[in-house]
């Protein structure tokens, strides 16, 4: 980026050239000497030139003001929004400033509503995990919980779950903090706490409007838990995330929290963990023989592949030899066998070895398949799962 551009031109340049990547976040950081640029570029973040120290502070002002930020308050954290049209599309961005050391930190999330509609089939599950999926979907009622950690595409997969029930016969209503995407045909609502309207208070309320799916953004607390399963108990689908690293460690966490296992019995139709891995650059894949290490680490992971597949580098992936991320899934299902095993509170290594005895495949088996496809990396698939 050129210093020399005017202050307007420069963060213009800055969000153009981070759309252009497919970055969904912008960092900038005031550090010692300068203002600390990155792009968050499939869930990793990548260093872009730095700022001149003499020009920072206009550029974050620039920021604040078409955010609608106070520009003279710096001690304060600050949430704003603003619009671009590129390409005839609109985007949203949103931008939260932090008080430092050094100064403000500014971070902006990108929203492209041109790339907002996730096909459920696109989303890597495999023909194996989507079927059983799609059917525990389809039910009449019941509580499905998709987990995994911030960043893990929960929200992406309860959004393509929305958009593939979404008929003309159904009242989809949802409670997210906040609302990412619109969806058609979808009644959506974003909680605020500030004034009192929670997880917990919306619910209640919501199950006035005549649902017939509802969508909970997360599961914090006991209390959203306690009417999220009385909703499903009384006809009504519902979907939700929540954190945790696995699937099985979903159920001991609903228990934790004060659910009676009866209750998680009668509720839940299943439980998804997932993870998000970038995927090989297919302009620049090739197929190498393991390396020694790799072999020791394809052996401790039960696999015995002979190929693996990697990316070179190529203008398309800007040199990274990776390009767009896909789903690692883990989907628990609950067969009357495990449904036994929760009433008595059983440890976690129980629940896992009911799970993989039901059928279930783990975030690694699933990772593995995709490393012998050549669709990610062994070192991808262990940065993501470990």
């Amino acid at each position: 980026m050129k210093q020399s551009l005017s202050i307007v031109d420069l963060v213009d340049t800055i969000l153009h050239d981070a759309i252009a990547c497919n970055a969904s976040d912008i960092h900038l950081e005031m550090i010692k000497n300068c203002l600390r640029v990155r792009f968050r570029i499939d869930g990793l973040l990548y260093d872009k030139e730095c700022i001149d120290p003499s020009i920072m502070d206009h550029v974050l002002s620039r920021i604040k003001v078409i955010s609608h930020i106070d520009i003279a308050e710096k001690r304060i954290p600050h949430d704003g929004k603003f619009k671009m049209t590129i390409d005839g599309h609109e985007i949203d961005l949103r931008v939260s400033s932090f008080p430092s050391i050094y100064g403000e930190k500014i971070v902006i999330r990108i929203l492209d509503r041109a790339n907002q509609m996730i096909i459920l089939d696109e989303l890597g599950m495999g023909n194996e995990i989507a079927l059983v999926y799609k059917n525990l979907l389809n039910r009449s009622s019941g509580f499905f919980l998709v987990s995994g950690p911030t960043g893990s595409g929960k929200t992406t997969t309860l959004y393509a779950s929305l958009a593939a029930l979404c008929t003309s016969e159904k009242n989809i209503v949802t409670l997210e903090d906040p609302v990412e995407y619109s969806l058609d045909g979808i009644m959506q609502s974003q909680i605020r706490p500030e004034t009192g309207f929670t997880f917990e208070r919306g619910l209640r309320s919501l199950l006035r409007q005549d649902p017939d799916i509802i969508m909970i953004g997360e599961i914090r607390d006991r209390q959203t838990a306690q009417i999220a399963i009385e909703a499903a108990l009384t006809g009504h689908i519902v979907l939700s995330t929540i954190h945790t690293n696995d699937a099985p460690t979903v159920i001991m966490r609903l228990i934790e929290m004060g659910i009676e296992p009866f209750l998680v019995n009668a509720a839940i139709n299943g439980v998804m963990a997932q993870r998000l891995a970038r995927t090989i650059c297919s302009s620049c894949k090739i197929a190498l023989e393991p390396t020694v290490d790799e072999k020791e680490a394809l052996a401790r992971l039960g696999s015995d592949a002979t190929i693996l597949y990697k990316g070179q580098g190529c203008p398309r992936c800007m040199g990274l030899g990776y390009k767009g991320r896909v789903g690692l899934f883990e989907l628990l299902t609950m067969t009357p066998a495990m449904r036994e095993l929760i009433m008595h509170r059983p440890h976690y290594d129980v629940i896992v070895a009911q799970a993989l005895a039901d059928g279930m495949k783990t975030l690694l088996a699933h990772g593995l398949e995709k490393v012998n496809q050549g669709i990610i990396t062994l070192h991808e698939l262990v940065r993501v799962v470990f």
